[in-house]
């Protein structure tokens, strides 16, 4: 009976066009429901199903469109907050709809892309269905790095929630879409006519969450020193329309300097991006009391601010003061918020074109750490400001010989939508690939401490000013996915492509 009712759901699905795209707007459109903070992890199968259920039968031009109804759902719900953060500067409402229905609709077109392209080869060779979840995941990495990367809703991203945590270690959040997305395929083609039964899906959902059962707060990692720091993130709450108003610098500094006052015990406190919302040289005497005040407490403080560079060049940064020092200057600038690109066309058009410290410069690839100095020992900070921890490969590369992780934010651009919880847990997935513990300070929340194995030991609520403390293990080491890197998703997506293109040969010659 259920066999048949699917059959028939399936064949209206099929003839009916609209029908179908509707289902895979409204399909597309669940994907925020697989993350935080709702963490829904079995639609993690479903929507992969639902996508080439719908999409990979059909004729090129069908199968493209069908696409990107899904995508429009997709980055519909996924990536609204882009219109918050346009609303965050006062920009009119109509304008925010429509530039940001415009950009999700315009990211829909690769999940088009990804429909259509095998829709077409199909016209000359039947692909083998273990093409599918590599072509999902190809579009990840491709999203991940165009104009700059869009690397939000990685479908591995669940593991953070799930036993599948355990895999993050071994090779990151790609590895584990790409076992999501092959078990999610194998659902997809049961059939008795396929030879294909239940045993296959389940199967691998046993090796993959048996898997990360097993693998499930292993440590790869070791403690650098055996008793724990106390480290603060202190989340002022600045509201953003007033945040770099010029009176509004000295209240900045005073607000943060009560908070420290909260925390006498911290040997680290962490200020959120841009809490300093001045250039050094123009705070100098400012920062210098600040500076003598830590050093007499026994407390190092890492701090958002802008620094100036050479020439006209200035950075989006963060520096240690009293027992921490060094500089790290951003390297992966967010487009239109930190920088903006064909400046000399958008330049005025629109009051989001002409956002304060809105020209900011990336910073150098390789940069030395900031260090922060415990009874006389140096220790070495993993440093990431705000959208670069959405990077695993760059998370890698700044967590590398370092002790402890800080990340600062500012994710009040992100209103009242899903993305600070979802920001969270792309962050607390850095956290479990790299093994560190972290200190997460946001300018209205999610501010967070995480330990190595990504569990949350203390947040603070949003929209209040608030601080949040707990105590840290400095750590050592490297996890395989610090030292391999994608080299495991590389390797396991090249045979199962090799597999695949074997199979499809092998139905060719019948």
């Amino acid at each position: 009976m259920v066999m048949a009712q699917a059959a028939q759901l399936n064949s209206v699905l099929q003839q009916h066009t609209w029908y179908a795209r509707l289902v895979l707007l409204g399909g597309g459109a669940l994907a925020p429901l697989v993350f935080a903070p709702f963490n829904v992890w079995p639609l993690a199968l479903a929507l992969p199903v639902l996508f080439w259920w719908l999409t990979a039968r059909q004729a090129p031009k069908t199968a493209f469109w069908h696409g990107w109804w899904f995508g429009a759902g997709f980055f519909g719900t996924g990536i609204s907050w882009v219109y918050f953060s346009m609303r965050a500067v006062e920009t009119p409402v109509w304008i925010s709809l429509v530039l940001t229905i415009a950009f999700c609709l315009a990211m829909a077109f690769l999940f088009a892309l990804q429909a259509g392209l095998p829709a077409l080869a199909r016209r000359r060779v039947n692909l083998h269905w273990l093409i599918y979840p590599l072509l999902w995941l190809a579009f990840e990495g491709l999203r991940s790095t165009l104009f700059t990367g869009m690397p939000w809703l990685i479908w591995g991203t669940v593991a953070t929630d799930t036993v599948l945590r355990g895999w993050l270690p071994i090779g990151g959040v790609f590895l584990v879409s790409l076992l999501l997305l092959v078990t999610a395929a194998c659902f997809w083609q049961v059939s008795p006519a396929r030879r294909l039964t239940l045993a296959a899906p389940l199967l691998l959902i046993l090796l993959t969450w048996g898997g990360g059962t097993l693998l499930l707060d292993r440590d790869y990692t070791e403690l650098a020193r055996e008793t724990p720091i106390t480290a603060a993130a202190l989340q002022g709450n600045v509201p953003q329309d007033i945040k770099w108003q010029r009176q509004q610098i000295q209240r900045n500094l005073d607000l943060y300097e009560a908070l420290n006052a909260e925390h006498p015990e911290a040997d680290l406190l962490v200020w959120p991006e841009t809490a300093i919302t001045a250039f050094p040289e123009e705070i100098q005497s400012q920062l210098e009391a600040l500076e003598q005040r830590l050093s007499d407490n026994g407390q190092g403080l890492v701090a958002g601010l802008p620094l100036w560079g050479e020439g006209r060049d200035y950075y989006n940064a963060m520096r240690g003061f009293g027992t921490a020092s060094g500089d790290y200057n951003k390297q992966h600038l967010v487009p239109f918020g930190e920088y903006l690109p064909l400046q000399g066309l958008l330049q005025g058009l629109i009051a989001f074109f002409d956002l304060p410290m809105s020209g900011f410069s990336a910073g150098a690839a390789e940069q030395a750490p900031i260090i922060l100095n415990i009874d006389g020992e140096d220790w070495r900070l993993g440093t990431l400001i705000c959208y670069e921890a959405a990077y695993p490969g760059l998370s890698r590369t700044q967590t590398l010989d370092t002790h402890l992780l800080v990340v600062i934010s500012n994710d009040a651009w992100f209103g009242r939508s899903l993305a600070p919880a979802q920001h969270l847990q792309i962050t607390r997935a850095r956290a479990i690939e790299n093994q560190r513990d972290m200190v997460r300070a946001t300018q209205n929340g999610i501010s967070a401490v995480v330990n190595h194995h990504g569990q949350l030991m203390a947040r603070t609520p949003q929209f209040e000013a608030a601080t949040v403390a707990g105590q840290l293990f400095l750590r050592t080491g490297t996890t395989p996915y610090q030292r391999w890197g994608e080299g495991l998703v590389w390797l396991l997506s090249t045979l199962t492509l090799l597999a695949a293109l074997v199979l499809t040969l092998g139905l060719v010659r019948r």
